[in-house]
């Protein structure tokens, strides 16, 4: 059975947590950083959908990548291409988590912006993975593709919470997507250069055919770039944001730390996925959260404005 559960992948259900996100921005704007009881519930009722829709994207990414599986130096260990588990039953539990997903949602989430959000989490793992689509195999449209799951943990978080189909901001989504996308290439640029081996890795990942390392390199700085313009654009737009101006710093700080741990000769020895795990990234990002919260309240209450200490300033 526990062949099975890595197949679902339960330690990524962690990357849900940036639905968190969404429950962050309609908090500060629709509820003005009021929290009450109903809200934390139905925010920790919010992931468990999220959780077994994404199991069944990985089990599905999983059964369609096991004959590339086999040419990755360490995927080749999973369940499927070590021939550990069974494809049939792999499919039944797939249905299942489909299934249950959908019907928590149905019954816990009265806005029908929350189940559409679902769907197109499993929709994004449809495309993503399935041929003649398959965007998986297209060079900078897997990015694309897959950072796309940002936006749509935003809309989850975002709709458990409130009771209009209208979305969160522009702006807002759009630093989302191109924050995912700055992830997702870095797991690009740290796997391809852990296989080192240009004919391997384009057999085992068709992208790999017209990624370098130089390709990647800018990716990631346009990337973060777009993530820092769309930030600026939200923060300039909405007057219970401005004081996250002075995050800004600790934003870049978080953003170096990932490029220094991507780029290193140890994170290129990593898994993916492993990258975000390096205390460092992790300690920028839990003090930028943290200054991010002060600033928010603080600006409720009156504590501090920037655009005021901004223009007494000049």
């Amino acid at each position: 059975m526990i062949e099975y559960l890595k197949v679902a992948r339960i330690d990524h259900w962690l990357k849900n947590i940036f639905i968190v996100f969404g429950h962050a921005v309609a908090i500060v704007l629709v509820f003005d950083l009021d929290i009450t009881a109903s809200l934390i519930q139905a925010a920790a009722l919010s992931l468990i959908p999220a959780c077994l829709i994404a199991s069944a994207n990985y089990i599905l990414n999983e059964i369609l990548d096991a004959p590339f599986d086999r040419l990755h130096p360490t995927k080749k260990h999973r369940g499927i291409p070590a021939g550990k588990v069974k494809v049939p039953i792999l499919w039944g539990i797939m249905a299942g988590l489909i299934v249950v997903g959908f019907g928590l949602a149905l019954w816990w989430f009265p806005n029908p912006g929350y189940t559409i959000a679902l769907g197109l989490l499993l929709f994004s793992g449809v495309v993503y993975n399935i041929p003649p689509v398959r965007l998986k195999d297209r060079a900078y449209l897997d990015v694309i593709a897959e950072s796309f799951n940002n936006p749509i943990r935003l809309w989850l978080g975002w709709y458990a919470l409130t009771d209009t189909l209208t979305p969160p901001p522009l702006s807002i989504m759009l630093a989302w997507w191109a924050f995912g996308g700055l992830l997702m290439t870095g797991k690009r640029y740290s796997e391809f250069r852990m296989i080192d081996d240009a004919e391997l890795s384009g057999k085992y990942r068709k992208s790999f055919q017209v990624y370098t390392n130089k390709s990647l390199i800018i990716a990631m700085v346009t990337y973060a770039n777009l993530f820092c313009f769309c930030s600026g654009w939200a923060i300039s737009s909405y007057e219970p944001f401005n004081n996250l101006v002075f995050v800004f710093p600790l934003i870049i700080l978080a953003v170096i730390a990932y490029f220094n741990h991507a780029m290193s000769e140890a994170g290129a020895r990593l898994e993916p996925e492993q990258l975000l795990q390096n205390p460092w990234v992790v300690a920028c990002t839990a003090l930028t959260s943290i200054a991010a919260v002060g600033l928010l309240y603080a600006y409720k209450y009156g504590l501090f404005d920037a655009k005021a200490f901004l223009h007494t300033a000049q």
